[in-house]
């Protein structure tokens, strides 16, 4: 193990990130961040005031803190779950799939805005981030891919809110994968 007398003062958490030889990882000091540079691209994270990490044989990130109570233990795990979602994203991806559900409901992409008719009296134009790119296989299905988790999770989830699905048809935007339990309607 590469931990210099610095770190052996700290409190290590458990997880040591493997980190694969095709991306490139530089702390940054003056900002206390990380940056990852992969085949797909580079995301850079800041991390808290009381985090550090150091690059171990180019192989293995060490997240440590100093003072070792709750909050710094939920942070220690916290910025490994980031870091490691990172280094997925700058080499493999992640994609979300949506669905249109409801009669007429259609979707259609030109440039970086997504063209909805969902229902309403007029159509929504849905201007995507530059880091996200989307496709769309067929009128009904909408497939977002980039790099960054986070960012791919909070469009899809604002295309989501411009139509919930409705608990009585179903009827709506929904993820490819989300079970919707219908309820019953009025007995008489």
């Amino acid at each position: 193990m590469c931990l210099n007398t610095k770190i052996l003062s700290h409190y290590i958490y458990k997880i040591i990130i493997s980190i694969p030889k095709t991306i490139t990882i530089h702390t940054i000091i003056e900002n206390h961040s990380v940056a990852i540079t992969g085949s797909l691209g580079t995301l850079i994270h800041t991390l808290h005031k009381s985090i550090n990490v150091q690059l171990c044989d180019t192989s293995k990130l060490i997240i440590y803190t100093n003072s070792f109570d709750v909050k710094n233990k939920a942070l220690m795990g916290t910025t490994r779950a980031l870091i490691n979602g990172m280094i997925t994203g700058v080499t493999t991806g992640f994609t979300k799939t949506l669905q249109l559900i409801g009669i007429g409901y259609r979707a259609s992409i030109l440039d970086n805005t997504i063209n909805l008719i969902i229902g309403l009296s007029h159509s929504i134009n849905y201007i995507l981030p530059m880091e996200i790119t989307a496709t769309c296989p067929s009128q009904t299905e909408i497939i977002l891919t980039g790099i960054n988790k986070q960012l791919i999770g909070q469009v899809a989830a604002d295309l989501r809110a411009l139509r919930p699905p409705e608990p009585f048809k179903g009827k709506g935007i929904r993820y490819i994968d989300e079970i919707i339990y219908n309820k019953d309607t009025k007995k008489k």
